[in-house]
This record gives C-alpha cells, structure tokens and sequence, in this order.
C-alpha cells in the first residue's frame, strides 16, 4: 500500500480526554461506563454521571491507553483518571457504523503494538497515525461471513 492510499487519524477526528472518576463511585444508571477493557465494547457498568464529568454522544471511537479502539454509538461516560485512560475520537463528518468499525479495526491491527503502560497513547501520540484512507466495504463483508456461520450451523446440525 502506497502512501497515497493512507490518511492520518487527525483528518478524520477530533481528540478530547475523558473526564470521568472510578466505576465504584457511581450509582447505577442509564449511561453506559467504558473503561479500556475490549471485552462488552467496553461497557463495564452503567451508571448515573457526577457533576463534572464529560459525557460523550457517540458515534465516536474510544481508544485505550493501551491502544485498543473500540466504537460507541450512542452517549457514553469514558474512564478517566485524569486523561491517560481513553482518548475519544470524535468524527470531524458523519460516518456510517460500518465506517467506524472498519476504521476502529485498521487501528487494532496497525497500531495497538504500539501502546503500552509504559508508553500510552495520547491524543498526540494517535493524531499522525495513518489508516487506510480505502477500506474494504464491511457491510459486505458481515454479510458473508453471517452467511457462512448459518451454512456452517446448518451443516453442524445435520450432524446430530
């Protein structure tokens, strides 16, 4: 892949910090709590904000300190601890689910070595970081493979 073919995060999104304290100081509620984990997106709890707090409208990408990114669509309280934990990519135009989940998985597989705990990412540290500015059409792309998991089920089940 050539160079032209490439484009820096910085042009497709904005960067702000979260701004958020612990999971256990929050009451349950509404709001879903994403923390760095992979796991549920990462949703670990949703709660009720505390004055102060940022809350975010999706769609956004969350990127963890540790370079995982993962997509949220709707409003969502990212952890905080004073900033270091996500980094929160807002979409400088509008982008399609299938767009950010394309974008969200070209960072995972280019990118996430590059972070660590000793070297987290940053707003800074992920502006410049280069994506595919062409990638493949994922709406296709679940499509068949949701294909091919019914096959495989229907093939599974002829085996009982």
């Amino acid at each position: 892949m050539t160079d032209e073919h490439l484009v820096a995060m910085e042009a497709l999104f904005s960067f702000s910090v979260a701004r958020s304290h612990g999971v256990d100081d929050y009451e349950l509620g509404p709001t879903p709590f994403v923390t760095s984990t992979m796991q549920n997106n990462g949703v670990v709890r949703y709660v009720v904000p505390l004055l102060g707090d940022k809350v975010f409208e999706g769609p956004a990408l969350s990127i963890s300190g540790l370079g995982d990114a993962t997509v949220q669509m709707k409003r969502f309280l990212p952890k905080g601890n004073g900033g270091d934990s996500l980094t929160i990519c807002v979409p400088k135009k509008t982008m399609t689910a299938y767009e950010l989940v394309g974008i969200a998985a070209a960072f995972n597989t280019l990118h996430a070595w590059r972070f660590s705990f000793g070297r987290k990412s940053s707003a800074r540290r992920i502006a410049l970081l280069e994506i595919p500015s062409v990638l493949p059409e994922t709406a296709s792309l679940w499509k068949s493979e949701s294909a091919s998991i019914s096959e495989l089920a229907v093939k599974l089940g002829d085996l009982d």
